[in-house]
């Protein structure tokens, strides 16, 4: 079974010492690149922890997209 290579990837540091982070992923396989939202949190050591991620294909990124403006978030 081969890595997952993350092509871009940015983090955010939340309230606390929670933090978000969205990442573009390319599986081991090389199918569809995937769009990777995880959310977490830092240990007093400085690792990140993370508690849930969704993964979608990027193919799906303006149906999300318009998701979100739907419920009223722009």
């Amino acid at each position: 079974m081969g890595e997952w290579k993350v092509l871009n990837q940015k983090f955010e540091k939340l309230d606390g010492n929670n933090f978000i982070e969205v990442s573009l992923k390319e599986p081991p396989k090389g199918d569809d690149i995937l769009i990777a939202i995880s959310k977490g949190w830092i240990r007093d050591d400085g690792q990140k922890l993370y508690k849930a991620n969704i993964l979608f294909p990027k193919s799906d990124k303006d149906k999300v997209i318009k998701m979100l403006e739907e419920i009223g978030i722009k």
